[in-house]
């Protein structure tokens, strides 16, 4: 198995610590955790990462569909949404930055592995 270094992105520090974990008993490392769009934009320039994890509603301005733009646009790591929002209109919109998978919340270990199989495997 590929050890994938995964970007959390993710306001919530319980949320955030549970997925970490989760990423690690999964066999992945942790590149980094941020809680903002902004913090992420500055922290993936200096990481190798290979896919991000990030919620939709994130603290600040900018969310995580908007996050998932700027990945897509300047970075092309895969992205994976998680967020308990289930509002067709802001699914469609995660959905057009053509993520690896849209996960609701709270992320099960299986939806999280099958997810990260098809990076894994590209």
């Amino acid at each position: 198995m590929l050890k994938l270094n995964i970007y959390i992105v993710e306001d919530c520090p319980l949320i955030a610590a549970s997925l970490k974990q989760l990423v690690v008993k999964l066999g992945h490392r942790v590149a980094g955790v941020s809680e903002s769009y902004e913090d992420a934009v500055i922290q993936l320039k200096g990481h190798p990462v290979d896919m991000v994890i990030t919620d939709i509603m994130l603290s600040g301005k900018k969310n995580g569909i908007d996050l998932g733009v700027y990945i897509k646009k300047y970075l092309n790591i895969p992205v994976i949404y998680q967020s308990s929002i289930t509002d067709t209109a802001i699914v469609f919109d995660a959905m057009r930055t053509e993520p690896v998978a849209y996960l609701v919340k709270p992320v099960r270990r299986g939806e999280l592995s099958t997810a990260l199989l098809g990076v894994e495997a590209a």
